[in-house]
């Protein structure tokens, strides 16, 4: 058999160990495969029923627990390791077979063909032979992408997570405590029902799910009877025609509320049902994200808000002419309270009539928003984004502030050319910039050469700073000494691909209530390296959507819209100097490589700010080229120190981010759903202490 493996390069399960230095089940081959062609086979068996397999991170396949699965892989020229990776599990698998199998160059076409023939609808017979074999690999790819299949399905969801968690606590209990029950004033609710009211059946629908709520310290008031502008005990239940409560939903709210007394506005998550009465298509939300509020009028059907609060956004509105409906209302009610008002209740609530084709947004809301940012002082244009949403055109202030883009670099002469080259080809409309180079031990004649013409020319500084490396220290210094009002924090291996992307960032950066700006940033091959930062990921924080297309649209759109995070990478990141020295710039000791931005970040979240993803400025990133990737016993250890650093100042934030949902994935980057029963509680976006 050794002798069959040497010749025909075969590798089986045997040959693979499990590399106990990553986050996610990975697995390595002892020999690295020869570059050609494999027939990867993977059989494991695990309480999650799907899950994905990946190997050299770029060719997959969906998983089934119990089921054999296979796929056609390449293996590169360039591929100093084989690697197989194993995207979300929720325990620890027993892989039975783990195989690769060289093939004939035959065997792989055919192999493809049939694959694709089966399940892509674009391919025929009679159209297979017009299709290129580089076009059929592509497609073979995408066809079993993991942005194609939801590692767990929400019917898995509802009965494994939702069920129990209702089943463990009976609502019918919650106040069979008379004592308990003697301190709690009983809260009111009032059904505000809108839109297509003439028609009877879903009314009806709707009414109905009124009517069979579980019992609880409230009770739902006759629909004549008149609200009083200073009721804070009453609150105005949001329901459209058609849409339905959970049994559950009022008294869970008002369970909430009793326990938040100063509580202005709530939501909780919601899903669609179809007319059969299947649910699907759920919306797990973050806590309060305002600028995703404004980005998205769909980012939440399911609003009670507090009857004193509607009645004065209600009034606001009337004074400018303008019909009460739904956006305006939470648009105006949200206004008037403070973040720590506004509460979300991480649980199905609301199932929405599935209305197929439904726009996510029109000219209509976006002309909403528009006069609602003006009423408060926002003089912005809003358009309808054409995938769905609202595009905010904040505008720079006239003249447009100094921008002081800074730069860490070492050697690798060709990556910062193409850098700067890039933001000076599409630097038409941007604001102005001074540059700062900061060299950090540079001995290549080529990079020296280039550095020392850059010195030369206006606008330029190149500091000389040798010594190991620290990322943190050469950024805070380089801020110390930027004369703009901004800085533009950039990799060397960052590259610039349209113009007027430093001014959408810097626009959003000089709200006053805004931290730092991310950017979104691409691989090479046009799929995802950032689009904002999720904390818990891994541990620690991941990057949103990772490897999925630029095109995508991701989760609930949000790969399209400008929403807040608890922190972006400053691979590419916009913020005021007065900001970063506020909150003391990068911490150089702890963080002197590794995780110093999302540190940073997160210390602006806890002074009072948001930071923001901006989805209009994309760059394309060459991540870590010139520095490579930690593989030294020494860059392990300091990973490792700073990771634990993390965890010392930020452990509880960490597993918390109120930018996330606690039923989306804490093991991948591509917000999937998790099968974790936990506890549900209404939250705000305020960061617990550190």
């Amino acid at each position: 058999m050794n002798l069959l493996k040497r010749w025909t390069g075969l590798r089986l399960r045997e040959d693979w160990n499990w590399d106990v230095g990553c986050q996610r089940p990975t697995l390595t081959l002892r020999v690295p495969a020869r570059p050609g062609w494999y027939l990867l086979t993977v059989h494991l068996q695990s309480e999650t029923l799907r899950s994905y397999g990946l190997i050299n991170g770029q060719q997959g396949r969906i998983l089934v627990s119990g089921k054999r699965r296979r796929r056609l892989v390449h293996i590169g020229q360039r591929s100093q390791a084989t690697r197989f990776e194993i995207l979300g599990l929720n325990d620890d698998p027993q892989i039975a077979v783990l195989r690769l199998v060289p093939q004939p160059w035959w065997r792989v076409r055919r192999l493809m063909a049939a694959k694709l023939l089966r399940l892509h609808p674009a391919y025929r017979k009679e159209s297979l032979k017009e299709r290129s074999f580089a076009q059929r690999w592509r497609d073979y790819n995408r066809l079993l992408s993991r942005q194609n299949f939801a590692l767990v399905g929400y019917d898995e969801w509802i009965e494994r997570v939702e069920v129990p968690a209702l089943e463990e606590q009976p609502l019918q209990n919650q106040f069979t405590s008379t004592d308990a029950a003697a301190n709690l004033v009983s809260v009111n609710f009032a059904i505000w029902l809108w839109g297509q009211r003439e028609n009877e059946q879903q009314c009806q629908r709707t009414i109905d799910s009124v009517s069979k709520q579980i019992g609880g310290a409230f009770q739902i008031l006759p629909p004549e009877q008149q609200l009083l502008d200073e009721d804070k005990h009453t609150w105005i239940v949001f329901l459209q025609a058609g849409d339905q409560l959970a049994p559950q939903a009022l008294a869970r709210c008002s369970a909430v509320i009793q326990a938040h007394p100063d509580a202005g506005v709530l939501y909780a998550d919601e899903d669609k049902i179809s007319p059969r009465g299947r649910r699907h298509s759920p919306q797990f939300k973050p806590a309060w994200n305002p600028d995703l509020f404004y980005s998205d009028p769909h980012y939440s059907h399911c609003w009670l808000i507090r009857a004193d609060l509607c009645i004065r956004a209600c009034e606001a509105l009337n004074s400018e002419g303008e019909s009460p409906e739904l956006y305006n209302i939470a648009l105006e009610a949200t206004a008037l309270c403070e973040n720590d008002q506004i509460l979300h209740l991480p649980e199905v609530f609301y199932h929405r009539l599935d209305q197929p084709g439904e726009p996510r947004s029109s000219s209509h809301t976006a002309k909403s928003l528009q006069q609602f940012l003006a009423r408060h002082g926002q003089n912005t244009q809003v358009s309808h984004h054409r995938t769905g949403g609202h595009l905010i055109h904040w505008p720079l202030p006239d003249p447009p502030p100094l921008v002081s883009v800074i730069i860490a670099t070492r050697d690798r002469g060709d990556l910062l050319r193409c850098c700067l080259t890039s933001l000076a080809e599409h630097g038409q409309g941007n604001p102005p910039t001074e540059l700062i180079v900061i060299d950090n031990g540079s001995s290549e004649p080529e990079t020296l050469h280039y550095l020392a013409n850059l010195e030369q020319q206006e606008n330029v500084r190149v500091l000389r700073r040798p010594g190991k490396f620290n990322y943190a220290a050469l950024n805070n210094e380089a801020v110390a000494l930027a004369r703009g009002e901004l800085v533009a924090l950039m990799n060397n291996d960052v590259e610039a691909t349209h113009p007027g992307w430093l001014a959408t960032m810097a626009a959003q950066a000089l709200r006053p209530e805004i931290g730092a700006v991310g950017a979104k940033l691409l691989f090479p091959d046009g799929t995802i390296q950032h689009a904002g930062v999720l904390l818990g990921i891994g541990g620690i924080a991941g990057h949103a959507h990772k490897y999925l297309a630029a095109e995508d649209e991701g989760y609930q759109l949000r790969l399209n819209l400008a929403h807040n995070l608890s922190a972006v990478t400053a691979a590419t990141l916009v913020v005021r100097k007065t900001l970063f020295e506020e909150v003391g710039g990068f911490d150089a000791i702890n963080f002197a490589v590794n995780y110093n931005d999302v540190d940073f970040c997160l210390r602006l979240a806890k002074a009072g700010y948001r930071n923001l993803f901006c989805p209009d400025a994309v760059l394309i990133h060459h991540e870590s080229k010139s520095r490579g990737a930690p593989t030294s016993s020494d860059a392990n250890e300091e990973w490792y120190r700073e990771r634990q650093a993390m965890v010392n100042r930020w452990g509880v934030v960490l597993q918390a981010d109120p930018y996330y949902s606690p039923h989306l994935s804490l093991l991948e980057e591509n917000l999937t759903l998790t099968i974790k029963i936990s506890a549900t509680t209404a939250r705000t976006s305020a960061f617990p202490p550190a």
